[in-house]
């Protein structure tokens, strides 16, 4: 089956970046600890708040690949879910009650814009049974629970509201799976959806520097702003080595994996960075920013490796491989454990963890190059 090869444009770029200001401005929902931890529920909106954000750009991103080919109606709805977006982020907050309606209010707009451009698709298949159809069935679900969200509010329960989300970001990430309909893997552009992710995260590191900057004080030299930088650099570093040059990107494929993975790099991108900021500020509980710090690494370097499945035709992750990756690991998180207190073991912990697993996917790299 011949690949499909699509340029990314410039707008879909500028849509990115719309995105990320939104999954960055999640973070106040957890960078004020209450007795030295992240209250749980806070911690919990913040999760499912990420995972609506982050469908609402998959969903867009989908259709783009698809379908998309940037005539005036793109452009039209693509610039109203844009705005949504702006105005979806600058609802959030910590009360949760009162965000919830323009919330989910903007969620909704930006899913009836894609279910437009679906429509108008399926209007020129002259066929629901394709996936055009089932984009719009799923997304009609999707949809209607949005709307049970807004009444719930209307009839003071907005209690509900979370867990109504909750249950969209299920229907929406399962329900595929249940209505496939005629789906022609054809249609998909994988070398499209790998640079589509590859930006968004990418652009979601920068934005991590870009939170870290008060770490270099000009008035207190120390080295803690280069160990936090190296931490940061080694992370990126290992994506782009996984994602961008041990995969091979032409090929046809539905991409799920690469999908849901994306998911769980970006979030624990931003852990990372609430972590740093919380052990910074001396006003949070070192055992829980150690605790947040290792779940955030482990979760990042998890959902990278679980695109292996991808791999050029000759690279294989060894059991070496994977040995040495959680020697790494584990060597890291006793150094922050053994030192619980101390901000260095903290920083030097981490380092150890992202530069460990950098040095291994760097040499399975250069191994590749050699063959």
């Amino acid at each position: 089956m011949e690949v499909k090869v699509k340029p990314v444009e410039l707008i879909e770029l500028f849509y990115d970046l719309i995105f990320v200001y939104a999954i960055s401005k999640l973070t106040a929902l957890i960078s004020e600890p209450i007795g030295g931890i992240v209250p749980p529920y806070n911690f919990f909106a913040y999760l499912i708040t990420s995972f609506v954000i982050l469908q609402a750009w998959l969903y867009f991103t989908n259709y783009v690949n698809r379908y998309g080919e940037w005539k005036w109606y793109d452009y039209m709805l693509a610039c109203v879910n844009m705005i949504a977006v702006i105005y979806m982020a600058n609802t959030i907050s910590h009360d949760w009650a009162s965000m919830a309606f323009p919330f989910d209010l903007a969620m909704l707009i930006l899913l009836l814009t894609v279910v437009v451009l679906y429509s108008i698709q399926a209007y020129r298949e002259k066929s629901m049974a394709g996936a055009a159809g089932n984009s719009i069935t799923i997304l009609a679900v999707v949809c209607t629970i949005y709307v049970i969200a807004l009444l719930s509010i209307f009839f003071n329960m907005s209690q509900y509201v979370i867990w109504i989300n909750v249950v969209a970001v299920l229907t929406g990430a399962f329900l595929p799976f249940f209505i496939r309909g005629k789906f022609d893997e054809s249609i998909i552009s994988f070398p499209h959806l790998v640079e589509r992710f590859e930006l968004l995260t990418i652009i979601t590191f920068g934005e991590a520097i870009v939170g870290l900057t008060h770490f270099f004080d000009t008035s207190n030299f120390n080295f803690v702003p280069i160990l936090v930088f190296l931490i940061v650099l080694t992370m990126f570093g290992s994506y782009v080595i996984q994602i961008h040059r041990l995969m091979q990107h032409h090929r046809v494929d539905r991409s799920l994996r690469l999908m849901f993975s994306h998911y769980f790099i970006v979030i624990s991108i931003n852990l990372v960075t609430v972590a740093l900021e919380l052990i910074h500020s001396g006003e949070v509980n070192p055992a829980f920013s150690s605790g947040l710090m290792i779940a955030s690494l482990i979760v990042f370097y998890l959902s990278i490796m679980a695109n292996k499945q991808y791999y050029r035709q000759n690279i294989k992750l060894t059991k070496k491989d994977i040995i040495l990756m959680s020697m790494a690991t584990i060597i890291g998180i006793a150094i922050m454990l053994m030192f619980i207190s101390n901000l260095y073991a903290f920083l030097i912990g981490s380092l150890c963890i992202t530069f460990g697993n950098f040095e291994v996917l760097l040499t399975k790299y250069k191994g590749c190059l050699s063959e």
